[in-house]
């Protein structure tokens, strides 16, 4: 009889097996991180503003005019001043370094304490009020996580990127419940050409595993909810209307964001200064606009039940022009901060105010509808990733499968056209 050899005790555990407990482990770091971020934003509201309510433009709302303004510029300068020191001190390496050095040793510089550290600072800008995205904060700290899980279990370094860039995504799905916009954003926009077909078979579980613990917190809800009918004409043909508009505006605000990125303040005192004056600015605006404040997806959801009324259309326009103007200047102060939020919102203004505008016209379209399709078209244009930009805004919403695809029929054709023309600013601007 043919003997069989065993594993001497204490051997280590196959890669295989070793794989395995990184994905889990992984899944389960993204998933705190993005439950711990989001009950942060809440605080931070909560202090900024001191009071209550279920959504930022209702504390807002309900502060004094002086605290309305008072608060993104105080929250601007105490971030400004937190981001001097950590760039003087070394800075933090972000998730994209880290995937593209397939040596594998700028992941093993991220650490953990200097990753939080910053995340925290965006949490507090977009808490503050302050025009950014947050969906960076919760990514940085997966990303961070899962470098070291990977380091702690002797994974190879191609297998570190891959699971880092995966960890990433899977932060961003915990944070809005969205496992394939989570897992498409890691495949399409963070892993490096190559990599990106065996990256799938890690980003999907990493995701799906980071989004069911995030449902102790969200409860499995969507992030936004809101009712839809079943399709027709009139918001077929409105949904078209939207498209150029998406076009421009997509492309508009992607060269606006990168250059005020490239030319930003330097990383002195200026920091507080001028993140402060950006925010005090907003908060300014946020007289007029409560939905101004923020990263985006209060605006979002204002435009999905936006009213077909005069001043609805005023303020959804008043949106278009202002937020993605605001979100140059945060940027252009210093801030870190992701552009995923500010796109949709800004899309999704634009195509509540063509559906409004279509409704006073005497067309009825559905307003919710055409905000969906200027969101995902206006993400898949600045972002450069239709796939991402098409499923990440419907799993927001989870509005019947047809929207689904009224989405991609609208946003794919518009992606491809905006493909064509000169890329500027170098990395996808997230």
């Amino acid at each position: 009889m043919r003997s069989v050899s065993r594993p001497a005790p204490g051997s280590r555990p196959s890669r295989g097996a070793r794989l395995c407990a990184a994905v889990v482990l992984a899944g389960l770091a993204a998933g705190a991180a993005g439950i711990a971020m989001a009950l942060l934003l809440e605080l931070v509201e909560l202090v900024f503003y001191g009071t209550t309510g279920t959504s930022l433009p209702q504390r807002v709302t309900a502060a004094p005019p002086w605290r309305r303004v008072l608060a993104p510029a105080l929250g601007g300068a105490v971030a400004g001043t937190l981001w001097w020191w950590l760039r003087a001190t070394g800075g933090v390496v972000g998730v994209e370094a880290a995937v593209a050095d397939r040596s594998g040793a700028t992941a093993r510089r991220m650490g953990l304490v200097r990753p939080v550290v910053d995340a925290v600072v965006q949490v507090l800008t977009v808490g503050a009020g302050n025009s950014v995205g947050r969906e960076g904060a919760p990514r940085l700290i997966a990303g961070a996580a899962a470098a070291r899980i990977c380091s702690g279990l002797g994974l190879g370094a191609g297998t570190t990127t891959l699971l880092l860039a995966a960890s990433a995504g899977a932060g961003l799905a915990a944070m809005y419940n969205a496992p394939l916009g989570g897992a498409a954003f890691a495949v399409e926009m963070t892993m490096v050409a190559g990599t990106r077909r065996r990256g799938v078979a890690l980003a999907l579980p990493v995701g799906l595993i980071a989004t069911a613990v995030s449902w102790l917190h969200s409860r499995g809800r969507p992030a936004l909810e809101v009712v839809v009918d079943g399709p027709d004409a009139a918001t077929v043909a409105g949904a078209l209307l939207v498209a150029p508009l998406a076009l421009a505006l997509g492309v508009g605000a992607r060269g606006l964001w990168a250059w005020f990125r490239v030319h930003r303040l330097p990383d002195t005192w200026a920091l507080p200064v001028g993140i402060g004056a950006a925010g005090a600015l907003t908060g300014t605006v946020s007289l007029w606009l409560p939905v101004l404040p923020g990263n985006g997806r209060d605006a979002l959801e204002a435009a999905l039940g936006a009213p077909a009324t005069v001043p609805a259309l005023v303020a959804l326009v008043a949106v278009v022009a202002l937020k993605p103007l605001l979100t140059a200047l945060t940027l252009g102060a210093g801030a870190t901060g992701g552009l995923l939020a500010p796109s949709f919102a800004l899309g999704g203004s634009a195509g509540a105010a063509v559906a409004v505008a279509c409704t006073l016209a005497g067309l009825e379209v559905s307003v919710a509808v055409l905000a969906l399709v200027g969101a995902g078209t206006v993400l898949a244009v600045t972002q450069r990733a239709p796939v991402f930009g098409v499923l990440f805004v419907w799993e927001l919403v989870r509005t019947p499968v047809w929207t689904l695809g009224l989405l991609a029929l609208i946003a794919l054709p518009t992606w491809w056209l905006a493909s064509g023309r000169p890329r500027r600013g170098g990395r996808r601007p997230t």
